[in-house]
């Protein structure tokens, strides 16, 4: 090709430039059918020729006379221009490439690789470091010497061989290096970054001159900056006064360019207005003060006094003027505004920030029939989201702070739900009673001023109760209310409220009880409790732990407090709020602080927050003490978590309540078994207080105290006892 174009230029000219064309032809040709041999030849051949001396010198002459050649036939030829354009371009932007396959890096383009950029502030700036060779560089940007780097305001945008900046501020100035390397090596290309603030505004002023009292003869100055971005000029204008309101008309200029006015040795004829003036080709900006002349200081200092009285007496007849237009203006404001707000009947959108509950259940849980034998506990979270509400008119729209998941099974209309009395209520929740289609049920809700934490615990309770299933000895969930308004969880009614109150309002008053001589003897209790019923609530709170237990489902609150009574002295356990599934393990580890029942916890619990199904045990044993004792608080004595650690590690427990049996205080103390694979399990304690229920023998009437040993046994009682005593360790 380079020879056919060779040979067209040599015969548009042959005729008057035939021995010279000619020898360009010859050498055209040559040429061309050199490049044709060289790309035939294999690279180790081309290797070898580029190592000869000679070849390489004939090549390069051979070369420059092509290109001499090619010069004097490109106005004769289209594609010769081409091709000449094309040349230049690459001499330009990039060096010429290695032939061998792996390179060392180079810069494609390095005439447009600049070393210095100058940008004004708020302009964006882009350095490109475009390098090749084989293997690909990688690049890597430096500021000041440093790879890691940050900007103060705005980000930094890479991508393969550009670093861009938006916003430039004048901390943004510094030296950018760009350094491309290899295996083969490396090359750096530097570029110092120029950001300066640019003001495109008339003069600003920064410092502006202060009113000056001076002595006659005295000394002193004015002082006047500003910023001007642009060209400017600045001189002093001085207005003779006697006086600041007695001024003359004459005007002297003075101070071209000085930023700094000097006084030295005044006299009265220098009293007055100065003006400093600056301004450039979008205006001018100036600023006055005042220079005042006086004899001595001490007549200044009375005419001082007088002025502040008048100015003190103008304040505050300003300042009442003041506050009687601001009423006004309030009350007339608040007026318009009501006015509108009932003329205004429109739609508009409301953007709130709701959040969004969000009920992760597991694949395989259990459901409410109770038909399996794990129990898997779900995972609640709450994300914060944005929605649009549309209302209309004057009428305020309904505003949900909680979005919760629907769950037709067991969502009940909000509009059967008639809410009734409080029954109790702690820091961040209550529970009510209510009515639903006739029947008296509980709901259960969170407080004003809750936490994210408090709607999750709800939550999650109302998810375990689903799961855990129906239960005699358990308060049962019946539904919820969950849309349209806030979180209400309806559960079964206990008319007779919290096991421990019961109790104590029910305790009986014999002859032993302390009590004021002087006072009249208290009313009798509402319902007679004896022993028998004592041990009937102990062996159902046993029954639904051992439910629980089998539901694999940790309680953590087991306490009187926690148990409910219905009706029929029926118990139930309620407030799954610190209840934890163990269905990967068997045991519950909590790693969170948070508000927790020390006195009911097991010794593995306050000291390594360690739960399973045997510290439900222990917290069993501390419950079975709260009703031998008519709900009377454990370790009255002890106050704090460490000092309870310290007293069971000594291997000291509660004494026998005094109308407790003995075969009741064994089973506490093999509840309070320090080693927690000493503890019977639920299953063995229901048997062991159905064993109790079906004796033969008559139960100890309560009223009558109890020793703190046991007493005698007939034979027929000593087998029994004999029983007991072989699992208890004490």
């Amino acid at each position: 090709m380079a020879a056919a174009w060779s040979w067209r230029g040599s015969l548009s000219r042959r005729r008057s430039h035939s021995p010279l064309i000619m020898l360009n032809g010859s050498l055209m040709v040559m040429l061309s059918l050199l490049l044709l041999w060289h790309q035939s030849v294999p690279v180790a051949g081309r290797r070898q020729i580029a190592n000869s001396q000679e070849v390489s010198k004939d090549y390069d002459n051979l070369a420059g006379k092509t290109n001499k050649s090619s010069t004097l036939t490109t106005n004769s030829s289209s594609t010769a221009t081409d091709l000449a354009d094309g040349a230049a371009d690459d001499d330009d932007n990039k060096p010429d490439v290695p032939e061998s396959n792996n390179t060392k890096p180079y810069w494609k383009y390095p005439r447009k690789m600049s070393s210095l950029q100058t940008r004004p502030s708020g302009s964006l700036l882009a350095l490109t470091c475009h390098a090749l060779g084989n293997p690909e560089p990688n690049i890597t940007w430096y500021r000041n010497g440093t790879s890691e780097w940050s900007r103060s305001y705005g980000n930094i945008k890479r991508n393969r061989w550009t670093q861009t900046m938006e916003d430039l501020v004048p901390d943004d100035s510094g030296n950018y290096t760009c350094k491309a390397c290899n295996s083969l090596g490396c090359i750096r290309h530097d570029t110092q970054v120029i950001v300066s603030d640019r003001v495109n505004h008339r003069p600003i002023l920064i410092n502006a001159p202060a009113n000056l009292t001076l002595v006659i003869n005295g000394s002193g100055h004015m002082y006047c900056k500003y910023l001007s971005d642009l060209t400017s000029k600045k001189a002093w204008i001085f207005v003779p006064c006697q006086g600041m309101t007695n001024c003359s008309n004459n005007r002297t200029v003075m101070g071209y360019d000085q930023d700094r006015l000097e006084f030295v040795n005044v006299t009265r004829e220098q009293e007055g207005w100065y003006t400093c003036i600056e301004s450039n080709s979008l205006g001018q900006t100036n600023s006055t003060a005042y220079l005042r002349v006086v004899r001595s200081l001490h007549l200044l200092e009375a005419g001082v006094a007088i002025e502040r009285t008048n100015l003190m007496y103008i304040f505050i007849f300003g300042g009442l003027l003041f506050i009687i237009m601001c009423t006004s203006f309030v009350f007339y404001a608040v007026r318009k505004m009501k006015h509108e707000k009932l003329l205004k009947q429109r739609i508009e959108t409301v953007h709130q920030w709701t959040k969004k509950v969000i009920i992760f259940k597991p694949e395989g849980g259990g459901d409410s029939s109770g038909s399996m034998d794990t129990m898997i506990m779900p995972v609640v979270r709450i994300q914060k989201q944005r929605t649009t509400v549309l209302q209309s008119g004057n009428e305020p729209a309904p505003f949900n702070e909680y979005e919760f998941p629907l769950d037709s099974n067991w969502e009940l209309p909000r509009n059967q739900l008639v809410l009734g009395a409080t029954l109790g209520e702690g820091a961040f929740g209550r529970v009510v009673m209510a009515e639903v289609n006739n029947a008296i049920v509980a709901v259960k809700m969170v407080k004003e001023g809750h936490t994210d934490d408090d709607i999750a615990s709800l939550v999650r309770e109302m998810e375990v109760m689903k799961i855990i299933g129906r239960h005699i000895n358990i308060i049962n969930l019946l539904g919820c209310c969950s849309q349209s308004g806030p979180l209400y969880v309806i559960v079964e009614y206990a008319p007779h409220g919290n096991l421990k109150d019961f109790l104590y309002s029910n305790r009986p008053y014999g002859r032993d009880q302390d009590r004021d001589s002087s006072q009249p003897p208290p009313s009798p209790p509402a319902h007679m409790i004896t022993e028998k019923d004592l041990i009937k609530f102990a062996h159902q709170i046993a029954r639904g732990m051992d439910y629980l237990a089998s539901r694999r489902c940790i309680h953590r609150d087991l306490a009187a407090r926690n148990v409910l009574v219905s009706d029929d002295y029926v118990l139930k356990i309620a407030d799954f709020g610190l209840a934890r599934d163990i269905q990967s393990t068997d045991y519950y580890r909590k790693n969170t602080n948070g508000r927790l029942p020390i006195k009911w916890m097991a010794p593995e619990s306050l000291q390594e927050k360690f739960y399973d199904s045997k510290s439900d045990v222990w917290s069993y044993g501390i419950l079975l003490w709260e009703i031998m004792t008519y709900g009377q608080q454990p370790y009255p004595t002890i106050l704090s978590a460490e000092e309870l650690y310290s007293y069971l590690m000594s291997g000291q427990r509660m004494e026998k309540p005094a109308k407790c049996s003995m075969n009741i205080y064994i089973l506490m103390r093999q509840c309070w078994h320090f080693n927690a694979d000493d503890r019977p399990p639920f299953t063995e304690i229901v048997e062991y207080m159905d064993k109790l229920l079906q004796a033969k023998e008559d139960y100890l009437d309560v009223d009558i105290a109890n020793l703190d040993t046991p007493p005698s046994t007939s034979d027929e009682e000593e087998d029994e006892t004999d029983n007991l005593q072989k699992w208890c360790n004490y």
